[in-house]
C-alpha cells in the first residue's frame, strides 16, 4: 500500500492528466440568439411508478433490438428493427438497463422482467460475439446501411459503389464488418467505461437473481472479460492486436494509484469467481487484493481546482455496488465503504439517485455502518427520493440556457469545456440539459443543445436503475 500522503499526491496529479485544462472562467458569455423553443422548466407530475411504467412501455416498444441491444436515443423518425444507428456506449447502457430488470424481477417476480433480464444479457453477448474476439466488447452494432453515410471516409478516387466491405474496414477507424457474424458492422476501440455498465449489470443479475439459466450467461460473459484482462495484463485489447484509447484497467499507472481502474478490475473478477467457484478466477481476485485494489479504490474520485468528471465517478459506483453485494470479507468491505464516503462528501447533494441508493443501502455512515450491524444512515434514502421525484417524466432533447432571465442559479467560477457558464449549485434534474445517463452526465451544466428542435428522445433506463433499486431496498414504495 502506498503511503497515505503519497498516494493524495499523486491523486491530484492524476486528476491533473484526467481533467485537462478546459476550464475558463465564462463571465462573458451571453445567450445566443434565434433559440425559440426552449425545454419546459416545469415540474414533473408523474408518479415514480408512473414514470417507471412509461419509460419501461417506451423501451420495449421503441429502443430496445430484438437481439437486445439498447439504442439509448431516438430521433421521432422511429426505430426500425435491424437499423440501430451509430453510438458509442451500447455495453454501458445496456448494462445499466440489464440491472434495472434485474431489480425489477427480484422485487415483482414478474415473467415479463425476466424475459427483459435475458434479452438484455443477449444483447450484450452480441456485443461480444461480434467482436469475434472473445472477450473485447464493441461499443455498438449495427447493418451496415445503418451506419450514417457522413461517417465513412472513401478514399477519393473510387466511388462508394465499387467500394468492398473490407475496403470499408481499411478506410474507417472505428467501424467494422464482423467476422463472426457477417450482416453485422460493430463499433470498435471500447473504452473501460463500457465495461463498467458491462459488469455491473451482469453482477447486479448474479447478486440478486437465483435462477439457473441466467447465472449460466451471467459466467459465460464474465469470465470471457476476466480471461481477457488475465491474458493481456490488465489491458483491453483490440482487433488488431494493439490497445484501445482507454485500455488500461491496472489499479496503479507507474505509481499513481488509479481507483475507478481498480474497483472495475475488482468487479470483473468476482463476478467471474462467484458465478463460476472456479480457482482461476478467485485466484485473480484474491491477486487484486494482495495488490491493494480495494484500498486504492478509495481513490476513485479525483478533482483538480473542485472539478470532478461525473463519466469517472458513475464508472466507480456502477462497478462498486455489485461488489459490496457479492462480498463478504468484513476488511474488503470496510475498505470499499471508506472510499465510497470519499466520493459521496462531494456527490452526495447533487440530486443523483444511483449514487444516493448505493449509499444508502450499502454503505451508510461510518458511525451507522452495516458492520456495527446497524441500519445504514438515512441520508442516502432521502437524497435518492428526493432525486426520483425531480426526474423529468420524458427526456425529449431541447434546448437549455438557465443564464436567462427567470433563473437564478450562481455561476461557478470555471467554465465548462467548450466555455459554457456552470452552476455554483447542483440543478434539479428537470431543469438540466437532457443526457443519455442523468447519472453520468454534469450536475452544474446551465447550457446545452442549443440547436435542439425536440425531435429525439433519450430512452431512461438511468430513472429505471434507480427506481427498482429503491423498490428493492424498501427506499421506494410500489403505490408512490
Amino acid at each position: 500500500m502506498l503511503p497515505s500522503e503519497f498516494a493524495r499526491v499523486f491523486g491530484a496529479l492524476l486528476s491533473l492528466a484526467l481533467v485537462g485544462s478546459g476550464c475558463s472562467w465564462s463571465s462573458s458569455y451571453r445567450t445566443p440568439p434565434g433559440v425559440k423553443n426552449w425545454q419546459d422548466p416545469s415540474p414533473p407530475k408523474l408518479s415514480l411508478w408512473e414514470k417507471a411504467r412509461y419509460y419501461q412501455e417506451g423501451i420495449e416498444k421503441k429502443y430496445l433490438s430484438p437481439e437486445g441491444l439498447l439504442q439509448y436515443r431516438i430521433q421521432d423518425s422511429g426505430f426500425t428493427f435491424g437499423s440501430y444507428g451509430d453510438f458509442a456506449d451500447g455495453p454501458f447502457q445496456t448494462g445499466i438497463y440489464l440491472s434495472s430488470q434485474a431489480h425489477r424481477y427480484a422485487v415483482t417476480r414478474d415473467p415479463a422482467a425476466r424475459e427483459q433480464v435475458l434479452l438484455a444479457l443477449n444483447g450484450l453477448r452480441m456485443l461480444m460475439e461480434v467482436t469475434g474476439k472473445r472477450g473485447l466488447l464493441a461499443r455498438y452494432f449495427s447493418l451496415r446501411d445503418a451506419i450514417p453515410a457522413a461517417e465513412w471516409e472513401p478514399p477519393p478516387d473510387l466511388p462508394d459503389s465499387e467500394l468492398t466491405p473490407t475496403q470499408w474496414t481499411i478506410r474507417h477507424k472505428e467501424w467494422r464488418q464482423s467476422s463472426s457474424l457477417a450482416q453485422y458492422w460493430w463499433r470498435s476501440d471500447v473504452s473501460k467505461d463500457q465495461y463498467a455498465g458491462f459488469i455491473h449489470g451482469l453482477g447486479v443479475t448474479l447478486a440478486l437473481l437465483d435462477d439457473a439459466e441466467i447465472r449460466s450467461r451471467v459466467a459465460e460473459l464474465a469470465t470471457a472479460a476476466a480471461d481477457h484482462l488475465i491474458e493481456n495484463h490488465m489491458r483491453i485489447i483490440d482487433w488488431h492486436g494493439r490497445p484501445t484509447t482507454y485500455s488500461d484497467l491496472s489499479g496503479r499507472v507507474f505509481v499513481v494509484p488509479v481507483g475507478v481502474n481498480a474497483l472495475c478490475a475488482l468487479a470483473i473478477a468476482k463476478v467471474a469467481a462467484e458465478s463460476t467457484g472456479e480457482d482461476k478466477y478467485r485466484d485473480f481476485y484474491q491477486s487484486l487484493v494482495e495488490k491493494d485494489y480495494p484500498i486504492i479504490a478509495y481513490w476513485a474520485q479525483v478533482s483538480f481546482l473542485g472539478w470532478y468528471k461525473r463519466v469517472n465517478d458513475n464508472m466507480g459506483y456502477l462497478a462498486l455496488y455489485p461488489i459490496l453485494l457479492l462480498e463478504t470479507d468484513p476488511t474488503i468491505q470496510r475498505q470499499l465503504k471508506e472510499g465510497e464516503r470519499r466520493s459521496w462528501r462531494t456527490v452526495g447533494e447533487e440530486y443523483n439517485a444511483f449514487f444516493s441508493f448505493v449509499h444508502g443501502s450499502m454503505v451508510g455512515e461510518a458511525s451507522r455502518d452495516h458492520d456495527s450491524g446497524a441500519q445504514p444512515a438515512d441520508l442516502g434514502r432521502q437524497k435518492g427520493r428526493e432525486a426520483l421525484f425531480q426526474y423529468p417524466d420524458n427526456k425529449r432533447v431541447w434546448p437549455i440556457d438557465l443564464t436567462r432571465d427567470g433563473f437564478n442559479f450562481p455561476r461557478a467560477f470555471f467554465s465548462g469545456k467548450n466555455g459554457t457558464p456552470r452552476s455554483a449549485i447542483a440543478i434539479p434534474l428537470y431543469l438540466r440539459v437532457r443526457s443519455s445517463c442523468f447519472w453520468a452526465s454534469d450536475p452544474y451544466r446551465m447550457v446545452g443543445r442549443l440547436g435542439a428542435k425536440g425531435d429525439s428522445e433519450a430512452s431512461g433506463q438511468d430513472y429505471l436503475l434507480a427506481y427498482w433499486m429503491g423498490r428493492y431496498h424498501g427506499f421506494v414504495d410500489a403505490e408512490e
